[in-house]
């Protein structure tokens, strides 16, 4: 799987961050831009949000993708019926507020209730996370330069392999964990990550996160892949076990792991 994260060691809640270098900050994808773009039709307000008086910052934003003749308003939004990744945009704040977003890909959380909160505050619900990378997150936003943009991933398993999950919809596939089985769950069971870069605005100072979201069938996973997955679930803190939702079938998909 391309840019699978896990290499078979421990769990560890890490940020993982590497320099972007030449690779590209999007990946085109038509079929995962056709469902955005169906989205943002079907319900606009909810996918995209933005506070006032960050237009500047949008536009920059919108110049920073190669995106020069974009309208006044709402500019981030325009530019995100372009691409296929999630766009959201960080102040140059105290505590970097999230200020901006155009969110089709959600892992089970919602702009609504994350604009305007600081970094911290946003990832308040990840068990252990101020404790264990808060500080060493706020210091790598503090120093980011924009000639130099960073990339990073994160994972999860999910029972479908639908890409837009806020809360609502995430939560009608709690039954569906329950039918999990050592015998399925290489068919019903779906490794899902998310690639994201950060960069810097050189004017506004913003930092701009852009996720593209895939997923495969955990069955479709290399061996190496499947056992680096293992260990990881054997490792990973019930807390995290928890978070991640994994609970209701972890030793159904462990056991499926552990014999393929």
């Amino acid at each position: 799987m391309r840019h699978f994260p896990l290499d078979g060691s421990p769990y560890a809640m890490t940020l993982g961050v590497r320099p972007l270098l030449d690779a590209p900050r999007l990946e085109p994808d038509a079929e995962q831009l056709a469902l955005k773009r169906q989205l943002l039709e079907t319900d606009p307000d909810f996918h995209f949000q933005a506070l006032p008086g960050t237009g500047l910052v949008q536009r920059e934003v919108a110049s920073a993708l190669g995106f020069l003749d974009v309208p006044e308003l709402n500019a981030l939004d325009w530019v995100g019926r372009q691409v296929a990744e999630d766009l959201l945009v960080l102040s140059d704040a105290p505590g970097w507020p999230l200020v901006a977003g155009q969110l089709c890909f959600p892992n089970d959380w919602c702009l609504a209730d994350k604009l305007g909160r600081p970094l911290l505050a946003v990832h308040q619900p990840v068990p252990g996370f101020a404790a264990q990378v808060g500080e060493a997150t706020l210091k790598l936003l503090d120093k980011l330069k924009p000639e130099r943009p960073v990339w990073r991933v994160n994972w999860a398993v999910k029972v479908t392999d639908r890409l837009d999950l806020p809360p609502h919809i995430n939560a009608t596939f709690e039954p569906v964990k329950r039918e999990i089985t050592a015998a399925n769950a290489g068919e019903r069971c779906f490794f899902r990550i998310e690639r994201q870069t950060l960069s810097r605005m050189p004017v506004s100072g913003a930092i701009l996160f852009t996720v593209k979201t895939s997923v495969l069938p955990v069955g479709q996973l290399s061996l190496e892949e499947r056992r680096a997955l293992s260990v990881a679930m054997r490792t990973i803190p019930a807390e995290m076990l928890a978070y991640k939702g994994l609970g209701p079938f972890s030793n159904a998909l462990q056991a499926y792991l552990l014999a393929a």
